[in-house]
């Protein structure tokens, strides 16, 4: 008879035994994959707030500020270099920021992966009050600001288009549909922004080739706003890379909050893990009693196959057999539970956001199921082996 056979028989026919030492397993294993699924979800949801945050790369001038002495007394320091980038560059800052992208990452995709948007400040004045009108490409300017919302109106459509930030509509007392003259050029008022805390709410936004036109300042922006379209970019090489190859501009990575918050949910989920591992272990103590115990129940059994020749590599085998067929139980029921544990706790956790099942963790949890079984099972396999057959009837009888 094969082993296989002998094991299926023997777990059939101690169903009790079997249910407890799978349930042992699957325990741990719920709290590991519950952990994950819950873990995945979460940066899932950060990750896609730090989309929120707009550009992750800001290009200024290149500029040096220089002390001016004279005899041995400082009379201040004096700004050196240009104070807007040519509308020339802009190409290259596209391709140097998507190759070093492709390098860094492997990625093979010919397509843009950057979002690269300018941005050309200059002052302004309406009705006394002072302003500062930003020119932008519309169509880049709105999938890096992708939180902005209208409290009226809509976006940039026309070349003599304006959007106004919430602040700066309230204070100039104008809402869409009117008309204003900008730098000696009517604009007609598109949408007014939602609030959004930041600095935008003070702004007024144009299409950038109108706005050049009108200030005489055509080719010229202030700064450059860089959005790199992947997850983990590598943007401070990014910014070595953009300032070391195009002569007059000073890259910079911004950091966002979000980023700490991802580090802290790494380090969050590293500390529950630990605490996951702690049931693992318990269930391994849990795997191995079972299996002790049924070496007790089955002496007799091992003592007639060792006098009929079984050798005992086949009797580890028999019990390391069990135990594998133990973990993958454990490990299925494992997974499924922490999965339904993780989709009714994971919005409780994420603030109402949806768990999806990650189907990467099936292996994990059958293989770590059937590893820790495996390791559980050695020692009371390796004892019965070690039994000799006049022992094993004795005691049994």
């Amino acid at each position: 008879m094969r082993l296989s056979t002998i094991v299926v028989k023997d777990m059939v026919r101690r169903k009790r035994r079997v249910v407890h030492s799978v349930l042992g397993v699957s325990i741990g294993i719920m709290t590991v994959i519950a952990m994950l699924t819950v873990a995945s979800a979460g940066e899932r949801v950060l990750r896609a707030e730090m989309e929120r945050y707009g550009p992750n790369l800001t290009v200024v001038p290149a500029t040096a500020r220089l002390d001016v002495e004279l005899g041995g007394l400082t009379m201040g320091s004096v700004t050196v270099g240009e104070t807007t980038i040519d509308e020339s560059v802009l190409p290259e800052i596209q391709r140097v920021a998507d190759d070093l992208i492709r390098m860094d990452m492997g990625i093979s995709d010919p397509g843009p992966i950057a979002i690269v948007a300018p941005r050309l400040y200059l002052p302004a004045a309406v009705d006394g009050r002072n302003v500062t009108v930003v020119g932008v490409y519309p169509d880049q300017e709105k999938a890096i600001r992708v939180w902005w919302g209208f409290s009226e109106g809509e976006y940039l459509k026309g070349p003599d288009d304006i959007v106004l930030g919430s602040v700066a509509a309230r204070t100039l007392g104008l809402s869409a549909g009117q008309t204003v003259n900008l730098l000696d050029h009517d604009f007609v008022v598109a949408g007014v922004l939602d609030d959004s805390g930041s600095n935008d709410d003070y702004l007024i936004f144009a299409p950038l080739a109108t706005l050049q036109a009108a200030a005489g300042k055509d080719g010229m922006v202030s700064t450059v706003d860089v959005r790199a379209l992947c997850t983990g970019c590598p943007v401070e090489k990014i910014a070595d890379g953009l300032t070391g190859s195009i002569a007059g501009i000073h890259a910079s990575a911004v950091r966002q909050v979000a980023e700490a918050e991802l580090g802290m949910w790494h380090s969050m989920r590293s500390i529950v893990l630990l605490l996951a591992s702690v049931t693992l272990l318990v269930g391994l103590f849990g795997v191995m009693n079972a299996m002790s115990a049924m070496v007790m129940e089955r002496r007799k059994d091992i003592g007639i196959m060792r006098a009929v020749g079984a050798s005992r590599r086949q009797i580890v085998s028999m019990f390391l057999y069990e135990a594998a067929a133990l973990g993958v139980l454990g490990g299925i029921a494992g997974y499924l539970a922490g999965l339904l544990l993780a989709v009714v706790v994971g919005p409780l956790v994420l603030g109402g956001a949806s768990v999806t099942p990650v189907v990467a963790y099936v292996p994990l949890a059958i293989g770590l199921a059937g590893a820790i079984s495996m390791v559980a099972a050695l020692h009371p396999a390796l004892g019965a082996a070690r039994m000799k057959v006049a022992d094993a009837v004795r005691t049994s009888s």
